[in-house]
């Protein structure tokens, strides 16, 4: 008998099982599936089962063909008990085959300014193919903070997920990742006037 063969059958057999998912499409209250046409609509976002069954609760997007638009999932809440606070949006997320982009996001709502901290991760996107792999987001929440957006988002085709998220404050030693406001917290004076290399 050829045990080699039999124990490479076996890997093979485990593998696929691992790498075939079984999405359920319905999203765990309070997330939402949102995005943008025609994504939205002819992607998927939900629970993968097969993963849920090995006792890994996640959420996933997939994509079986590039699409204009993005397919995500999302919740909201007051900001009331984080105004002048920073706070982090973490998750591990595994990819496969990513060939746009993928990435938690967070956005803080102002009273009088929507939009006023917002990063989704595009300038260190997820692309391809890993393995669990933790990201965060961190933003700072104003005085005048009335609403917290969160969630993850992909481009294009390919499948990701998120497991084990995490919504902490954290301290002044953690960096911001805000896009919008990036360089106007990264130094209180001009730099490198002289373009020294």
């Amino acid at each position: 008998m050829n045990y080699k063969a039999l124990i490479a059958a076996a890997l093979a057999a485990t593998v696929v099982v691992v790498q075939a998912s079984t999405l359920d499409e319905s999203v765990p209250k309070p997330w939402f599936k949102n995005g943008a046409p025609p994504a939205v609509n002819l992607c998927k976002a939900g629970i993968d089962t097969a993963i849920e069954s090995a006792g890994t609760p996640n959420i996933t997007l997939k994509c079986d063909t590039k699409e204009e638009g993005f397919v995500g999932v999302m919740q909201n809440f007051v900001a009331t008990d984080y105004v002048g606070k920073r706070v982090r949006f973490s998750a591990l997320v595994r990819a496969a085959g990513v060939e746009g982009w993928a990435g938690l996001w967070m956005r803080v709502d102002d009273k009088d300014k929507p939009n006023s901290a917002f990063d989704n991760m595009q300038n260190r996107a997820i692309t391809g193919t890993s393995d669990w792999t933790p990201y965060s987001v961190v933003l700072d929440v104003s005085q005048k903070a009335q609403g917290i957006f969160l969630g993850t988002l992909m481009i294009g085709k390919g499948q990701v997920w998120i497991s084990d998220l995490r919504f902490d404050v954290v301290g002044d030693d953690v960096p911001s990742t805000d896009q919008l406001n990036a360089s106007s917290k990264s130094a209180n004076k001009p730099g490198n006037l002289s373009l020294s290399r």
